[in-house]
């Protein structure tokens, strides 16, 4: 849900890479005789992510001569293996979030290459960069590899559409003690989104379970500033405590418009309850 910059690798580079030391003679011929399936796969590939379509890209096991498996097993042990002859494009594609920071959940270290579409389902795209994005392994493993049959079920492409100029994370104080944070995904209305753009975030932003994770570090970071609020507030009363929640959250803001801590202090300065006390611990 956070933008990342497109890898420059094409997908015939990738592919010619990867299956560059391949012994077998009969495979290797199979494997190169593919190549011109790859590219138009990649082509098709990078118009329907274009056109938030991606849902329309044709499920295909057999590609040529050459099986889904010896697909998925290139990308395996020649592409994502250690040792494998494409790794160091494997490694070009997974340093590309910035600060590496999964874009999924903008929180947790990138750790992995995640298939927008899932390998399973479309081995053709297994080793295509367009279909390569760096994530952390929690939001790998939380995507799944669940073919999308509607638009709603496609995972917004990191590569293909930024949403980070429209606000849509947003946050609440729970007026309970110790304070408790819950976060939630508000999309913008048409014209300014569409539905179905709208109910893709929603899902996502669900299926991820977002929402627990935010109210987690929102827990850690409310526990950690409780002293220094103490300390305004000791000075100043409920003024200056609003005062530097507005600063904390005015300097969040101008660095990163969806981030939990953008949302979290805009809450936490917005609470009547929060800045004349609700910040002290019972």
């Amino acid at each position: 849900m956070w933008s990342v910059n497109r890898p420059h690798r094409s997908a015939l580079d990738a592919f010619s890479v990867s299956i560059s030391r391949v012994r077998n003679p009969d495979l290797r011929t199979r494997l190169s005789a593919s190549s011109a399936s790859i590219v138009n796969s990649a082509n098709l590939y990078s118009q329907t992510a274009t056109a938030q379509t991606l849902h329309t890209f044709p499920e295909q096991q057999i590609v040529g001569l050459v099986t889904g498996d010896e697909l998925i097993k290139n990308y395996t042990q020649r592409f994502a293996g250690k040792k494998g002859p494409a790794r160091h494009i494997y490694n070009e594609i997974i340093s590309l979030p910035a600060g590496d920071r999964c874009p999924y959940c903008d929180q947790r270290d990138v750790s992995t290459l995640d298939h927008v579409l899932p390998k399973a389902h479309y081995p053709v795209l297994s080793v295509t960069p367009d279909n390569l994005v760096g994530s952390c392994s929690e939001c790998n493993k939380k995507k799944d590899d669940t073919r999308p049959a509607l638009a709603v079920e496609t995972f917004l492409h990191p590569y293909f559409e930024n949403i980070s100029g429209q606000r849509w994370l947003m946050a609440e104080v729970i007026e309970i003690q110790p304070c408790a944070i819950v976060f939630f995904a508000t999309p913008p209305l048409p014209p300014v989104w569409s539905i179905e753009l709208a109910d893709r975030l929603q899902r996502q932003f669900t299926l991820l379970e977002l929402a627990k994770l935010y109210s987690s570090q929102a827990g850690r970071e409310i526990s950690d500033i409780r002293a220094g609020l103490s300390k305004h507030f000791d000075a100043g009363g409920e003024i200056a405590v609003r005062r530097e929640l507005t600063h904390q959250w005015d300097s969040r803001l101008q660095n990163q418009l969806n981030s939990w801590k953008t949302a979290l202090y805009e809450a936490l300065k917005d609470s009547d309850w929060y800045c004349s006390g609700g910040f002290r611990s019972e």
